[in-house]
C-alpha cells in the first residue's frame, strides 16, 4: 500500500503541473493539455493543444480531490478550468455550431481546430453541471445547456429510433461511425443533469433509446464494439480496451452501474459481463492490449484503460465481494506503480503505450505510412495503429489512475 501511495502522490503532483495545466496568461491558461511530447512531434497537429474533454473531465477529478482532501486550492484550480473551457464555446447565429466546443485549442499558433466531437461536449456539459452545484455560477450552467442543445442537434437514427449519436460535425469532412461506448456514456451523463439541462420527455426517449441500442451492441463475450458504420450497417469487430470500458467507468462515474440505480434495467448485468471480459484477457502484469481481434491481440498496451480498469475492478469488488476482482485490482494498482515514470519532467506520468519503441524520425515517418496504407486496403474490422502514439504523454491515463489508486488505496481490509 505504501508504493501505491507513493504512486497516487507523484500522480497528483503531475496533474497540478505545467505539463498537464496550462499556467500562461493566454486563452488557454487553466486548461488542461491533451499530451505532452516526449520527442519532436511527427505532425503539426501533434504539438501541445488544450483538450476540452480533458479540461472537463480535470474539472471533475479536481473536485473530488477536494472533497477527498478539503483542500479549497483544488476547487480554485476547478474554477479557473471552467473559465477556460467556457472560452472553448462556440457562439453564433449557426445552428451546426452554435453552443459546441470546439475539440481543442493550440497556445503556439492561437487556433482552434474547426472541428467539434460530441463526447468531448457532453464531457464539457456534465463537468460544468458540477462545477455549478459547487459555485452557483450560472454561467456554468447556461453553457452547459448551450452545449446539451447542439447534442441533441447530432442524434443518429436507424429506423426512427435513436442509436446514438454522431461523431462529429466537420464542415469539410462527414461523420460515419457510432460509437457503442457513446450510446451509453452521453446519455448517462445528460440524463445524471437532467433537472439541470432541462431535459424534455421525448429527449428522455431518445436517451433511454440510444442506451438501449448500445447496451444491446454488446457481444457474448462482453465486449462493446469499437464502433457502428450506419451506412453499411455493420460494426467493426475489434475490441478497443479503452472504449470498452468506457461505459463501466469514466471521470463522470460509472456509467452502467450509476444507469442500473436510474431505472435502466439490464445495465448492471452488461457491467459485469464486461468486467468478467477484463478479468479474462487482463495481461499477467495488470496491463491490457490496446486492441483484441478474433486471432490475438496487438503487440502493445495502452495505459488509459489500466485506470479505467482499476475503478471498475474496485466498485465491482464493493458491490459482489468477489475476490476475482479484488486481485484484477491489485494487478491493474501494480501495473500503475510498475509502469508510472520516475525520473523525468513527466514524472507521475505514463506514456500513451508500453513498450514505448523508440524510433527515429524517419522510422516514424516509413512506419506510419505503412499503417495508413494498410489501413485503407485492407479490412476495416482490422485495426492495429501504434506510430502517431510513440513518445506521447497523455494526461487520461493519469486522471484516471488518480480516481482508480485512490479508491483501491482506500478499500477496507488491505493493509
Amino acid at each position: 500500500m505504501k508504493d501505491v501511495q507513493l504512486a497516487l502522490d507523484s500522480a497528483v503532483k503531475f496533474l497540478l503541473g505545467p505539463s498537464s495545466i496550462d499556467d500562461s496568461t493566454t486563452k488557454a491558461k487553466s486548461g488542461f493539455y491533451g499530451f505532452q511530447n516526449t520527442t519532436k512531434p511527427m505532425r503539426e497537429t501533434d504539438k501541445p493543444f488544450i483538450f476540452y474533454e480533458i479540461s472537463g473531465y480535470g474539472i471533475n477529478l479536481l473536485l473530488k480531490l477536494y472533497k477527498w482532501y478539503n483542500d479549497p486550492k483544488f476547487l480554485d484550480l476547478a474554477k479557473k478550468t471552467g473559465e477556460s473551457i467556457l472560452l472553448g464555446q462556440v457562439n453564433s447565429n449557426n445552428p451546426k455550431t452554435n453552443g459546441a466546443f470546439f475539440d481543442r485549442f493550440y497556445p503556439d499558433s492561437g487556433n482552434f481546430f474547426e472541428t467539434f466531437h460530441v463526447y468531448p461536449n457532453a464531457v464539457c456539459a456534465g463537468a460544468l453541471c458540477e462545477l455549478y452545484h459547487e459555485t452557483k455560477d450560472k454561467r456554468f450552467l447556461e453553457s452547459a445547456r448551450k452545449t446539451t442543445k447542439w447534442l441533441f442537434e447530432m442524434l443518429e437514427r436507424k429506423d426512427d429510433k435513436c442509436i446514438g449519436f454522431k461523431e462529429f460535425f466537420s464542415q469539410s469532412e462527414k461523420s460515419d461511425k457510432v460509437y457503442p461506448y457513446e450510446s451509453i456514456c452521453i446519455p448517462f451523463i445528460l440524463l445524471k443533469f437532467q433537472n439541470d439541462l432541462e431535459i424534455s420527455e421525448e429527449q428522455k426517449k431518445d436517451l433511454d433509446s440510444a442506451i438501449s441500442w448500445g447496451v444491446q451492441s454488446q457481444t457474448s463475450e462482453g465486449v462493446f464494439p469499437f464502433f457502428y458504420q450506419p451506412l453499411q450497417n455493420k460494426f467493426n469487430e475489434t475490441a478497443y480496451s479503452h472504449f470498452t470500458i468506457y461505459p463501466l467507468y469514466n471521470l463522470m462515474g460509472f456509467p452502467l452501474s450509476e444507469l442500473e440505480d436510474m431505472g435502466q434495467r439490464g445495465c448492471f448485468a452488461a457491467f459485469q459481463k464486461c468486467v468478467n471480459w477484463l478479468t479474462k484477457v487482463q495481461d499477467v502484469d495488470g496491463g491490457f492490449y490496446t486492441y483484441y481481434h478474433k486471432d490475438g491481440h496487438v503487440w502493445h498496451k495502452q495505459s488509459p484503460p489500466i485506470g479505467q480498469a482499476l475503478c471498475s475492478f474496485v466498485h465491482l469488488y464493493e458491490k459482489t465481494g468477489e475476490k476475482k476482482f479484488l486481485d484484477a485490482a491489485t494487478k491493474a494498482a501494480n501495473w500503475l506503480v510498475t509502469n508510472q515514470l520516475k525520473d523525468s519532467q513527466f514524472a507521475g506520468a505514463f506514456y500513451w503505450v508500453y513498450p514505448n519503441k523508440h524510433l527515429s524520425g524517419l522510422q516514424k515517418k516509413i512506419a506510419y505510412a505503412k499503417e495508413r496504407v494498410v489501413g485503407k486496403i485492407s479490412s476495416s474490422e482490422y485495426v492495429s495503429d501504434v506510430t502517431v502514439l510513440l513518445d506521447k504523454i497523455p494526461i487520461w491515463p493519469v486522471q484516471f489512475a488518480i480516481e482508480g489508486l485512490y479508491r483501491f488505496n482506500n478499500l477496507q481490509g488491505l493493509s
